[in-house]
């Protein structure tokens, strides 16, 4: 079970893992993994690294005060944030037929949604 402190933990890496490979694919892109290398443009590689390490830095701040404080509308706010750029990420990536990078979204959704959505339940409201 994910207690407050395991909680933290979960939005404390994700928020480091996702600023190091944001930083990661904003020198070298996906062009690193396992990934069909005619649809990645070498620009995009910084812009999409830059936002992805802003996206992580959000997770990583905004979720750790969302669980210490216990706000339940911070959480909300946070999960519908990360599922629409997930959601919307996923169908673009079934578009291009990058399959890996869809998989990476649904296993970032439920690594993210599921301790956002057992918060939202058991949280007090904002004050």
């Amino acid at each position: 079970m994910l207690d407050q402190k395991n909680t933290l933990r979960v939005f404390t890496a994700a928020g480091i893992i996702g600023v190091c490979f944001g930083v990661v694919y904003a020198f070298w892109g996906l062009g690193i993994l396992p990934v069909q290398k005619d649809v990645l443009v070498p620009w995009g590689n910084g812009v999409y690294g830059a936002t992805f390490i802003g996206l992580s830095a959000a997770i990583f701040f905004v979720g750790r005060q969302a669980f210490r404080s216990g706000d339940r509308k911070m959480m909300q706010a946070l999960f519908n944030a990360i599922a629409s750029w997930l959601v919307i990420e996923f169908l673009f990536s079934i578009y291009y037929r990058v399959f890996f990078n869809a998989g990476v979204d649904v296993a970032l959704l439920i690594l993210l949604g599921y301790p956002l959505r057992r918060g939202i339940l058991g949280a007090k409201d904002a004050k």
